[in-house]
């Protein structure tokens, strides 16, 4: 075919060809943390709450890198399903974390490197969030699938430089900035607001790990002793009571604590913060962990680790600043996988 209607007819199928090209090219899934529902409110049945050393097997081998970059890792929760671990790093100055879902049968499922506040002061010689993401999962999900270590640097790389230039040129994202891709192993998707999730391809667990009867009391059962102690508590449904200078703050399932979180001022034992005893643990936890937070508190030291089975962090200061003594942060509780906080 010749003259125009043969570059016409041309024109055509160049154009028809993009178009089934894009029509074809399939975008990788977008992975996002588990919905709402993942976590029914009632009580769940058959679980174990006791938090563990990392178990042999997986759980060793994607959790080794991050012990070595300074973290502490723990089994958390478990049931018939599946596993839960959580580590973070024993700087509290620097406190990333990681969290893993594995199934009954030693397989990975999911994992989880939530995105870290910034500083209030940008520190020029930090590496951006994506860089220090794949820092972290590089080296964990590399050592469980060697061939995917490398593309975890790549990926994260092309991300930033795209968020990036979209910031300079003054262009906004609704919702968050995001990048998706996948191998044989699994599906992965950065986002500007959750960090770097992965879910594994043809693992599932039915049903995740959602229990805390172990260290943690009802909030109902607590509520009217924090109350006595002078909190002023908005309950239900708010997941938090305060009185003057201070906050009592946890993260429920239902009504069971999951998270408790307060700090205890310099001058004050943790007797004083709570005259009532920490009547949101369980009886079988509340004198050993108490003990350890005064222990903690008394020589300025943080700790992070297991006590009669419960995680506890413990962030204190070890030099007092001029002016008086200063408050210890405390976390008692291992959040669920997947939810907030980290």
């Amino acid at each position: 075919m010749r003259g125009p209607a043969g570059l016409i007819g041309a024109l055509v199928i160049m154009v028809l060809s993009v178009i089934m090209s894009a029509a074809c090219t399939v975008e990788p899934p977008r992975v996002q943390l588990p919905p709402p529902d993942t976590y029914r409110p009632q009580d769940p049945v058959g679980e174990d709450s006791v938090a563990r050393p990392v178990p042999p097997g997986t759980a060793e081998t994607i959790t080794a890198p991050l012990v070595a970059a300074g973290a502490f890792c723990a089994q958390v929760r478990s049931n018939a399903h599946g596993r839960a671990l959580w580590c973070r790093h024993r700087d509290a100055d620097d406190p990333w974390v990681a969290q893993f879902l594995l199934d009954d049968q030693d397989r990975l499922a999911w994992a989880w490197f939530p995105s870290q506040p910034q500083p209030e002061e940008p520190d020029p010689n930090r590496a951006s969030d994506p860089e220090r993401l794949a820092g972290l999962a590089g080296p964990s999900l590399g050592a469980l699938w060697p061939e995917t270590a490398d593309r975890f640097g790549d990926e994260l790389t092309r991300y930033d430089h795209d968020h990036r230039d979209l910031i300079e040129r003054g262009r906004s994202v609704e919702g968050a900035f995001t990048r998706s891709w996948r191998d044989d192993h699994a599906d992965y998707t950065m986002s500007s607001v959750d960090g770097l999730i992965m879910e594994a391809r043809d693992v599932e667990v039915e049903r995740w790990p959602s229990d805390a009867a172990h260290y943690a009391s009802r909030m109902s059962v607590a509520v009217g002793d924090l109350q006595d102690s002078g909190f002023e508590c908005f309950y239900p449904p708010q997941v938090y009571c305060r009185r003057e200078f201070q906050e009592f703050r946890v993260s429920l399932r239902g009504d069971r604590i999951i998270t408790a979180d307060f700090v205890v001022a310099g001058d004050e034992t943790l007797a004083e913060v709570f005259p009532r005893g920490l009547t949101f643990l369980s009886p079988a936890v509340r004198s050993a962990v108490g003990a350890k937070i005064e222990e903690a508190r008394k020589a300025r030291q943080d700790y992070l680790g297991i006590v009669e089975g419960t995680v506890l962090a413990v962030d204190a200061a070890p030099i007092p600043p001029v002016g008086g003594p200063v408050p210890i942060t405390v976390r008692i509780g291992a959040p669920l996988a997947g939810a907030y906080p980290i």
